[in-house]
Protein backbone atom coordinates (compact mmCIF):
# COMPACT_ATOMS: atom_id res chain seq x y z
CA UNK A 1 0.00 0.00 0.00
CA UNK A 2 3.00 2.49 0.89
CA UNK A 3 4.22 1.80 -2.91
CA UNK A 4 1.21 2.63 -4.78
CA UNK A 5 0.28 6.04 -2.99
CA UNK A 6 0.59 8.88 -5.22
CA UNK A 7 0.70 6.15 -7.98
CA UNK A 8 -1.40 7.15 -10.95
CA UNK A 9 -2.89 5.20 -13.50
CA UNK A 10 -4.83 5.93 -16.51
CA UNK A 11 -7.83 3.53 -17.59
CA UNK A 12 -9.70 3.37 -21.10
CA UNK A 13 -12.89 1.49 -21.19
CA UNK A 14 -14.47 0.15 -25.01
CA UNK A 15 -17.46 2.69 -25.13
CA UNK A 16 -20.18 -0.09 -24.45
CA UNK A 17 -22.15 -1.02 -21.16
CA UNK A 18 -20.65 -4.48 -21.56
CA UNK A 19 -17.03 -3.38 -21.26
CA UNK A 20 -17.12 0.09 -19.58
CA UNK A 21 -18.49 -1.92 -16.02
CA UNK A 22 -15.99 -4.10 -15.50
CA UNK A 23 -13.23 -1.18 -16.88
CA UNK A 24 -15.02 0.61 -13.71
CA UNK A 25 -14.83 -2.37 -11.11
CA UNK A 26 -10.92 -3.19 -12.12
CA UNK A 27 -10.69 0.76 -10.99
CA UNK A 28 -12.74 0.56 -7.82
CA UNK A 29 -10.42 -1.84 -7.03
CA UNK A 30 -6.87 -0.20 -7.84
CA UNK A 31 -8.30 2.65 -6.33
CA UNK A 32 -8.72 1.02 -3.20
CA UNK A 33 -5.55 -0.42 -3.07
CA UNK A 34 -4.33 3.21 -3.09
CA UNK A 35 -3.65 4.30 -6.63
CA UNK A 36 -4.98 7.01 -8.21
CA UNK A 37 -7.95 6.78 -11.12
CA UNK A 38 -7.81 8.78 -14.23
CA UNK A 39 -10.80 7.00 -16.82
CA UNK A 40 -10.42 8.47 -20.84
CA UNK A 41 -13.50 7.86 -22.62
CA UNK A 42 -14.73 8.96 -25.59
CA UNK A 43 -17.67 10.77 -26.10
CA UNK A 44 -19.47 7.94 -27.68
CA UNK A 45 -21.83 6.18 -24.33
CA UNK A 46 -19.55 8.26 -21.98
CA UNK A 47 -19.65 6.79 -18.61
CA UNK A 48 -21.57 9.06 -15.61
CA UNK A 49 -18.83 10.29 -13.74
CA UNK A 50 -21.05 11.59 -11.15
CA UNK A 51 -21.46 8.17 -9.28
CA UNK A 52 -17.51 8.40 -9.24
CA UNK A 53 -16.51 11.66 -7.73
CA UNK A 54 -13.19 10.45 -6.72
CA UNK A 55 -12.06 9.41 -10.25
CA UNK A 56 -10.82 12.20 -12.20
CA UNK A 57 -12.32 11.65 -16.19
CA UNK A 58 -11.33 13.44 -19.44
CA UNK A 59 -13.16 12.55 -22.79
CA UNK A 60 -11.96 12.80 -26.29
CA UNK A 61 -14.23 13.63 -29.26
CA UNK A 62 -14.28 9.85 -30.94
CA UNK A 63 -14.89 11.36 -34.46
CA UNK A 64 -17.70 9.01 -35.17
CA UNK A 65 -21.22 10.41 -36.00
CA UNK A 66 -24.55 9.12 -34.02
CA UNK A 67 -25.23 7.03 -36.98
CA UNK A 68 -21.93 5.46 -37.23
CA UNK A 69 -21.34 5.60 -33.31
CA UNK A 70 -24.73 3.55 -32.86
CA UNK A 71 -22.70 0.07 -32.22
CA UNK A 72 -25.62 -1.42 -34.29
CA UNK A 73 -23.38 -3.06 -36.33
CA UNK A 74 -20.38 -3.72 -34.20
CA UNK A 75 -17.97 -4.76 -36.51
CA UNK A 76 -17.84 -1.57 -38.09
CA UNK A 77 -18.09 0.50 -34.61
CA UNK A 78 -14.74 -1.68 -33.75
CA UNK A 79 -13.10 -0.97 -37.13
CA UNK A 80 -14.11 2.95 -37.10
CA UNK A 81 -13.63 3.37 -33.31
CA UNK A 82 -9.90 2.04 -34.06
CA UNK A 83 -9.18 4.32 -36.77
CA UNK A 84 -10.69 7.63 -35.63
CA UNK A 85 -9.89 8.03 -32.12
CA UNK A 86 -5.89 7.39 -33.19
CA UNK A 87 -5.19 11.49 -33.29
CA UNK A 88 -7.67 12.46 -30.57
CA UNK A 89 -6.74 10.08 -28.04
CA UNK A 90 -3.36 10.88 -28.94
CA UNK A 91 -3.72 14.32 -28.29
CA UNK A 92 -5.87 13.65 -24.72
CA UNK A 93 -3.04 11.62 -23.97
CA UNK A 94 -0.43 13.66 -24.96
CA UNK A 95 -2.00 16.67 -22.61
CA UNK A 96 -2.03 14.34 -19.35
CA UNK A 97 1.27 13.08 -19.95
CA UNK A 98 2.90 16.68 -20.31
CA UNK A 99 1.36 17.94 -17.13
CA UNK A 100 4.64 18.28 -15.00
CA UNK A 101 2.64 19.53 -11.86
CA UNK A 102 1.55 16.19 -11.16
CA UNK A 103 3.04 12.97 -10.64
CA UNK A 104 3.79 10.72 -13.76
CA UNK A 105 1.25 7.96 -14.75
CA UNK A 106 2.69 4.73 -13.93
CA UNK A 107 0.54 2.58 -17.16
CA UNK A 108 -2.31 2.58 -19.27
CA UNK A 109 -4.76 0.00 -18.99
CA UNK A 110 -7.31 0.26 -21.99
CA UNK A 111 -9.62 -2.47 -23.59
CA UNK A 112 -8.49 -5.04 -25.51
CA UNK A 113 -10.39 -4.68 -28.41
CA UNK A 114 -9.26 -1.11 -28.47
CA UNK A 115 -6.25 -1.85 -29.87
CA UNK A 116 -5.07 1.11 -31.48
CA UNK A 117 -3.69 2.43 -28.02
CA UNK A 118 -1.00 -0.07 -27.88
CA UNK A 119 0.89 2.13 -30.94
CA UNK A 120 0.07 5.18 -29.07
CA UNK A 121 0.92 4.38 -25.82
CA UNK A 122 4.70 3.22 -26.75
CA UNK A 123 4.91 5.97 -29.34
CA UNK A 124 4.77 7.91 -26.13
CA UNK A 125 6.69 5.50 -23.59
CA UNK A 126 3.46 4.82 -21.74
CA UNK A 127 3.56 0.77 -20.67
CA UNK A 128 -0.05 -0.16 -21.58
CA UNK A 129 -1.62 -3.29 -19.94
CA UNK A 130 -4.80 -4.94 -22.04
CA UNK A 131 -8.09 -5.46 -19.71
CA UNK A 132 -9.50 -8.34 -21.43
CA UNK A 133 -13.37 -8.46 -20.28
CA UNK A 134 -14.26 -11.98 -21.30
CA UNK A 135 -12.30 -15.18 -20.33
CA UNK A 136 -9.09 -16.83 -21.82
CA UNK A 137 -10.90 -19.67 -23.55
CA UNK A 138 -12.18 -17.25 -25.98
CA UNK A 139 -8.74 -15.46 -26.65
CA UNK A 140 -7.25 -19.01 -26.93
CA UNK A 141 -9.94 -19.58 -30.50
CA UNK A 142 -8.78 -15.92 -31.26
CA UNK A 143 -5.07 -16.83 -31.21
CA UNK A 144 -5.50 -19.81 -33.25
CA UNK A 145 -7.85 -17.91 -35.82
CA UNK A 146 -4.70 -17.88 -38.55
CA UNK A 147 -4.67 -21.66 -38.40
CA UNK A 148 -8.06 -22.45 -38.65
CA UNK A 149 -8.20 -20.18 -41.44
CA UNK A 150 -5.73 -22.30 -43.27
CA UNK A 151 -7.18 -25.54 -42.14
CA UNK A 152 -10.45 -24.79 -43.74
CA UNK A 153 -12.60 -24.28 -40.94
CA UNK A 154 -13.59 -21.15 -41.86
CA UNK A 155 -16.51 -19.80 -43.49
CA UNK A 156 -18.31 -22.12 -41.37
CA UNK A 157 -20.04 -24.76 -43.19
CA UNK A 158 -23.54 -26.43 -41.40
CA UNK A 159 -22.37 -29.84 -42.21
CA UNK A 160 -19.81 -29.47 -39.72
CA UNK A 161 -20.91 -27.74 -37.03
CA UNK A 162 -20.82 -31.18 -35.29
CA UNK A 163 -17.21 -31.95 -36.49
CA UNK A 164 -14.02 -31.48 -33.95
CA UNK A 165 -11.54 -28.90 -34.24
CA UNK A 166 -8.56 -30.75 -33.66
CA UNK A 167 -6.48 -27.94 -32.91
CA UNK A 168 -8.28 -27.04 -29.81
CA UNK A 169 -10.20 -30.22 -27.93
CA UNK A 170 -12.21 -30.17 -27.09
CA UNK A 171 -14.15 -27.77 -29.35
CA UNK A 172 -16.76 -28.51 -32.07
CA UNK A 173 -17.14 -26.41 -34.97
CA UNK A 174 -20.76 -25.00 -33.57
CA UNK A 175 -18.14 -23.35 -30.80
CA UNK A 176 -16.06 -21.34 -32.70
CA UNK A 177 -16.65 -17.70 -32.14
CA UNK A 178 -18.06 -16.36 -35.62
CA UNK A 179 -20.62 -13.96 -36.30
CA UNK A 180 -22.82 -14.14 -39.84
CA UNK A 181 -21.49 -11.31 -41.99
CA UNK A 182 -20.47 -10.90 -45.33
CA UNK A 183 -17.29 -9.02 -43.98
CA UNK A 184 -15.37 -12.10 -43.06
CA UNK A 185 -12.04 -10.67 -43.82
CA UNK A 186 -12.70 -6.93 -41.66
CA UNK A 187 -13.78 -9.80 -39.07
CA UNK A 188 -10.37 -11.29 -39.35
CA UNK A 189 -8.69 -8.57 -39.73
CA UNK A 190 -10.08 -7.26 -36.51
CA UNK A 191 -9.43 -10.40 -34.11
CA UNK A 192 -5.73 -10.45 -35.77
CA UNK A 193 -4.79 -6.85 -33.99
CA UNK A 194 -6.87 -7.73 -30.85
CA UNK A 195 -4.65 -10.50 -30.22
CA UNK A 196 -1.18 -9.09 -32.12
CA UNK A 197 -1.68 -5.84 -30.06
CA UNK A 198 -2.55 -7.68 -26.93
CA UNK A 199 0.57 -9.80 -27.13
CA UNK A 200 2.73 -6.26 -27.78
CA UNK A 201 1.21 -5.54 -24.21
CA UNK A 202 3.49 -5.26 -21.32
CA UNK A 203 0.77 -7.71 -19.50
CA UNK A 204 -2.94 -8.58 -19.22
CA UNK A 205 -5.83 -8.98 -17.16
CA UNK A 206 -8.12 -11.69 -17.58
CA UNK A 207 -11.48 -11.43 -16.59
CA UNK A 208 -11.34 -14.89 -15.23
CA UNK A 209 -9.68 -16.98 -12.48
CA UNK A 210 -7.20 -20.07 -13.04
CA UNK A 211 -9.29 -22.57 -10.91
CA UNK A 212 -11.68 -22.11 -13.87
CA UNK A 213 -9.57 -21.73 -16.86
CA UNK A 214 -6.23 -23.03 -15.94
CA UNK A 215 -5.57 -24.72 -19.13
CA UNK A 216 -6.51 -21.93 -21.33
CA UNK A 217 -3.75 -20.23 -18.99
CA UNK A 218 -1.28 -22.56 -19.25
CA UNK A 219 -1.42 -22.65 -23.14
CA UNK A 220 -1.18 -18.81 -23.75
CA UNK A 221 1.69 -18.65 -21.48
CA UNK A 222 3.08 -21.19 -23.24
CA UNK A 223 2.43 -19.16 -26.41
CA UNK A 224 2.74 -16.07 -25.19
CA UNK A 225 5.83 -14.51 -23.01
CA UNK A 226 3.89 -11.50 -21.42
CA UNK A 227 2.59 -11.49 -17.92
CA UNK A 228 -1.15 -12.48 -17.49
CA UNK A 229 -2.97 -11.99 -14.71
CA UNK A 230 -6.83 -13.88 -13.79
CA UNK A 231 -8.09 -11.43 -11.35
CA UNK A 232 -12.13 -12.29 -12.27
CA UNK A 233 -14.96 -12.49 -12.50
CA UNK A 234 -16.11 -8.56 -12.81
CA UNK A 235 -20.09 -9.06 -12.44
CA UNK A 236 -20.69 -8.10 -16.15
CA UNK A 237 -23.75 -6.53 -16.82
CA UNK A 238 -25.03 -6.63 -21.09
CA UNK A 239 -27.75 -4.55 -21.69
CA UNK A 240 -30.05 -5.08 -24.59
CA UNK A 241 -28.32 -3.83 -27.79
CA UNK A 242 -24.54 -3.46 -26.64
CA UNK A 243 -23.73 -6.32 -28.71
CA UNK A 244 -20.93 -7.98 -26.96
CA UNK A 245 -21.49 -11.16 -28.24
CA UNK A 246 -18.93 -10.77 -30.78
CA UNK A 247 -15.96 -11.57 -28.53
CA UNK A 248 -17.63 -14.26 -26.69
CA UNK A 249 -18.20 -17.80 -28.19
CA UNK A 250 -21.79 -18.62 -28.69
Amino acid sequence: MEQTKGCRLLLFPLPLQGHINPMLELAQILYSKGFSITIIHSTFNSPNSSNYPHFTFYSFPDGLSQTESSASDLLQFITLLNTKSVKPFRECLTKLLSDASDDPFACLISDAICYFTQAVAKSLGLPRIVLRTSGLSSFLVFAAFPLLREKSYFPVQDSRLEESVQELPPLRVKDLPVINTKENEEYHNVLCNLVNETMASSGVDWNSFEELESSALQKLGQKFSIPMFPIGPFHKYFPSGSSCYLFNPR
